[in-house]
């Protein structure tokens, strides 16, 4: 996968607090180890361990490179729907949904839409306001699914998970 594509998703992790500044930089340390040479970009990244969350997704957004913007969105969803599979957590699964709604390109609308819906249903549900718990999980979990890799370990060898 394209650095580019790896510097996207974890920008966005970063934004919706699905990972963290020191997942960031091992992910930056891992590249510089595995690169002859490195883009200078991912050296700014692995010095950035004192550095706010705002300044790694302004440097990570600094990466060279193709992206297409669908894919990293997609490839969020798919973590997502690991974490779902790994913690059966669906409100915080739901909160990393919310947050990622404004980070969605308009290429995206009919995921982003979709997210907005279930997520309000999610909310809707648990405070017993408006449908069932249970069935809405298991359009979460419907959702979620659609975005599992097509090549099993495509971003991350399995390290990507939440370090909530």
């Amino acid at each position: 996968m394209e650095i580019k594509v790896q510097a996207e998703i974890y920008r966005l992790g970063l934004f919706i607090e699905f990972f963290q500044v020191k997942n960031v930089i091992e992910w930056a340390d891992q590249l510089i180890e595995k690169l002859d040479q490195p883009p200078y970009e991912i050296l700014e990244i692995s010095l950035s361990s004192k550095s706010t969350i705002a300044s790694v997704c302004s440097k990570l957004t600094d990466v060279k490179g193709e992206c297409d913007e669908a894919l990293p969105i997609q490839e969020i969803l798919n973590l997502l729907n690991n974490e779902l599979i790994q913690t059966s957590d669906v409100t915080k699964i739901c909160t990393y949904m919310y947050r990622l709604v404004g980070h969605i390109p308009d290429s995206c609308e009919d995921m982003e839409r979709s997210i907005i819906n279930l997520t309000d249903r999610w909310d809707m549900a648990v405070d017993g306001y408006y449908g069932d718990v249970e069935e809405v999980c298991n359009e979460i979990y419907e959702f979620l699914k659609e975005f599992e890799s097509l090549e099993k370990g495509l971003f991350y060898d399995g390290q990507a998970t939440s370090t909530k």
